[in-house]
């Protein structure tokens, strides 16, 4: 009974430490100017309570760029349709949506772009694996998924940064129609 409640008290402290280091990471700019005084503060906490969890600054970066690429990176290894390709899609964009006051902090900084830019490979990786098995293979195909893929990274980092008045489903059903599309343009060639 004391351990249940030791973990969810656990998981509290993670959380209120994880969401101060991504709006101070919004504020600063970058993870280097973070002290743990400013975390400990913003999360309200003791520096002894921070410590408790991490060791520094950096491993709260670390546990939660790991959360998201454990969570989007590893998920629907199966893909070989277009449908397949959709759930993934959908999934993904469910993921941002669940988790978007940490992550619309997080994105918005510049230390956190190499994410968009994983999640981009990640997306045409997948995405060429069911080209190749549907026998899609032209080099015109490869460079429209490259457009698609890198546009859709920058509208997400303007919705992020608050330049864009769209919403993730908006973006998300885009991103759909135009895979469609390039399913149906290319899959008969």
């Amino acid at each position: 009974m004391v351990k249940s409640s030791y973990g969810r008290a656990t998981s509290k402290n993670r959380h209120r430490i994880q969401k101060a280091f991504a709006e101070l990471l919004s504020e600063y700019g970058s993870v280097k100017n973070i002290t743990v005084t400013d975390l400990a503060e913003r999360a309200d906490i003791t520096r002894g309570t921070f410590y408790n969890h991490y060791n520094n600054i950096y491993e709260v970066g670390a546990e939660l760029q790991g959360e998201i690429e454990s969570r989007l990176f590893c998920s629907y290894d199966k893909l070989s349709d277009f449908a397949s390709i959709e759930k993934y899609i959908d999934e993904v964009f469910d993921f941002l949506r669940e988790q978007e006051p940490i992550y619309r902090e997080l994105l918005a900084s510049s230390d956190t772009r190499g994410f968009l830019n994983k999640l981009e490979n990640e997306i045409i990786e997948r995405v060429q694996t069911v080209m190749h098995l549907n026998k899609i293979n032209s080099k015109e195909a490869k460079m429209e998924l490259l457009f698609l893929a890198n546009g859709t990274m920058a509208i997400l980092r303007k919705y992020y940064q608050g330049e864009i008045d769209l919403s993730l489903d908006q973006i998300k059903e885009y991103l759909k129609s135009k895979l469609c599309w390039l399913f149906d343009c290319y899959k008969n060639r």
